[in-house]
């Protein structure tokens, strides 16, 4: 685990600076130059892209990280999967382009402006089936810091940069929009610069390797993967998707807003499930069930205490949040959509890595089963939950579908590996978490925003960390506490 920690670390770091950049972004400058229907625009044509994006790759990049041991001396594996990645974004722009018509009317009546960008929706879709296996590329070398640099930091200082110019009417705003093709593109050119200079970027068009049914082993698995991850972002992205339909760009600009808040949350989980798939894939390889449940159980706890931290801080803290957003009268109707999103990150982030774990199993075709009804269950709940309470139904949809997948993905894992993430320590910090949110519920507000915010802040942190490192709650937790007191203490 100690590749996992220092990596996640350094990851984590990396992508809470992008945090930062991301916060600065869409809680301060999108506001101040942007109207609400302008945020939503830009939300819908990039959750729009991830979702074209992940069909359109055809599983490659789940096939990199699965099957990167085995194939890792070929020197064509790189150029296959992304010469394949090209051409499975060709066929699904085909199809995209012939259903175009059905699209144009679903989006014609709240959100008609979407229509007039769905091309560079689709380049952009492009460069990010392109970027995401060059990614997965990187995390099976276990190298995932500087690609969350790229993808977490240069993709926000670039949206900032495209965004300033807008507001100080250098460019147009349809300047601004097309501008995100190139956004795109530069977060390619920039992971291909990084691969060359760490002598991964192999290319060979030698592709031998796929004789012997190898390559209808990697598209089999790779179709399967698609139907997952497609599953998945349509989980992750369709929310917003449907508030444009249902209630249009302003709505999802709102919705956008409270969302980049919850989400927050989640951002450790990236980092740790980044480079811990590979060791997954890697301990099924040698059939080492006993580290497979070891990473299991460590992620799940850890992955709780961060993410219960994260989501108490910003609940105790989000009315003083509001205050910071420019026209936030507007924004701070998304308050109980935070708290919603918040709980969904939270619920997976406890079950821990069991989507990994089937991923990288024999059973990885439950996967598909599993995200294709969780996808139709996602979208019959905001087709229901929206109508009726509007953006905090879109969140209450995602929070309800998120809990149901984890649910059925960790009855999967019990039944049929005998493993489970929760030990006693899960109980015990339930009951640390629970306190701390009834001592933020008994402090009285300041009327000083930011003495409020430092009080709470300080508190819910010494309330958390301090029961969890003196009960032990978990040994990852205080080892990293231990080895950081020792470097901050004097030697005597």
């Amino acid at each position: 685990m100690g590749i996992v920690i220092r990596q996640s670390i350094r990851s984590s770091i990396i992508a809470y600076l992008g945090v930062i950049i991301g916060y600065v972004n869409l809680l301060w400058l999108y506001p101040y130059y942007l109207s609400s229907g302008q945020i939503g625009l830009l939300r819908l044509i990039q959750s729009s892209a991830f979702i074209l994006a992940t069909f359109g790759q055809f599983g490659l990049p789940q096939v990199t990280i699965k099957y990167f041991p085995e194939l890792k001396q070929q020197k064509g594996f790189l150029s296959f999967v992304l010469a394949a990645g090209t051409a499975g974004f060709m066929i699904f722009s085909i199809v995209a382009l012939l259903f175009r018509q059905p699209l144009v009317a679903y989006f014609s009546k709240e959100s008609a402006l979407f229509v007039e960008y769905f091309q560079v929706t689709l380049l952009i879709t492009l460069f990010l089936i392109q970027f995401q296996i060059l990614e997965s590329y990187c995390r099976s070398n276990l190298k995932i810091v500087i690609p969350t640099a790229i993808r977490d930091i240069q993709l926000r200082l670039i949206t900032t940069l495209l965004v300033l110019l807008y507001g100080m009417e250098v460019i147009s705003f349809d300047w601004m929009i097309q501008g995100l093709v190139f956004l795109y593109i530069s977060l390619v050119i920039s992971l291909g610069i990084y691969l060359i200079s760490i002598k991964r970027f192999r290319l060979s068009f030698s592709f031998d390797f796929l004789q012997n049914g190898v390559f209808r082993k990697l598209m089999r698995y790779g179709l399967y993967s698609l139907l997952g991850a497609g599953g998945t972002q349509i989980v992750l992205q369709i929310d917003s998707v449907m508030v444009s339909a249902a209630l249009g760009l302003e709505a999802t600009g709102v919705y956008t807003i409270a969302f980049f808040i919850g989400v927050v949350i989640e951002m450790p989980k990236r980092s740790i499930t980044q480079i811990t798939a590979p060791l997954i894939s890697q301990a099924f390889q040698k059939n080492d069930m006993a580290h497979v449940l070891t990473l299991y159980r460590q992620t799940s706890i850890n992955q709780l205490i961060i993410g219960s931290l994260l989501l108490i801080g910003i609940w105790a803290n989000l009315a003083n949040i509001y205050q910071f957003i420019p026209n936030n009268e507007v924004y701070i109707a998304g308050m109980n959509v935070v708290l919603f999103i918040g709980l969904g990150k939270l619920t997976d982030m406890f079950f821990g890595v069991n989507g990994e774990i089937i991923v990288m199993s024999k059973y990885y075709r439950f996967n598909v089963v599993a995200v294709s009804i969780l996808a139709v269950l996602t979208i019959g709940l905001n087709q229901l939950l929206i109508p009726t309470y509007g953006i905090e139904g879109a969140a209450i949809a995602s929070f309800l579908a998120m809990a149901i997948f984890n649910l059925s993905k960790f009855t999967f894992v019990l039944v049929k590996f005998g493993i489970q993430p929760f030990t006693l320590s899960s109980l015990k910090f339930g009951l640390i978490a629970g306190l701390s949110l009834l001592i933020n519920y008994l402090l009285p507000a300041m009327e000083n925003v930011f003495i409020d915010m430092a009080l709470r802040s300080s508190i819910i942190t010494l309330t958390i960390m301090l029961p969890t490192y003196f009960f032990k709650i978990s040994p990852e937790v205080n080892g990293l506490v231990d080895s950081s007191l020792k470097r901050l203490l004097p030697k005597r």
